[in-house]
């Protein structure tokens, strides 16, 4: 008699949940669910007018509220992605850059936002 394990039962997942005054990881902001994410993390994603294609979103911070600014333009996968990605940024998480065709460009845009 070997160690098996029935087929019927399913692996065990612990929920991702974020501690208070903890900084989020970089696997926590992709994989825990998008809405808790905003949630948890005071993100709250609205969608731009700029409709330029080179446009795909940016990220304003300030203090604990972070504001995600995505293009009308992108789709329910980029949608999530870039949320995610801009999410990162904005705790300043290490990540690898994006794969070509997306370049990032960091600008400081605290002139242009009102208090």
């Amino acid at each position: 008699m070997g160690n098996t394990v029935p087929a019927c039962v399913p692996p065990i997942q612990a929920a991702l949940r974020l501690l208070p005054g903890q900084r989020p990881t970089l696997d926590y902001v992709f994989e825990a669910p998008l809405e808790a994410l905003a949630s948890e993390l005071h993100v709250e994603v609205i969608t731009s007018t700029i409709t330029d294609a080179d446009f795909f979103g940016c990220v304003v911070v300030r203090g604990a509220r972070i504001v995600v600014m995505l293009s009308p333009n992108l789709g329910e996968y980029e949608t999530d992605f870039f949320t995610r990605y801009l999410t990162a940024h904005a705790y300043k998480l290490e990540m690898e850059p994006l794969p070509t065709p997306f370049d990032v460009e960091l600008n400081d845009m605290t002139h242009a936002v009102t208090a």
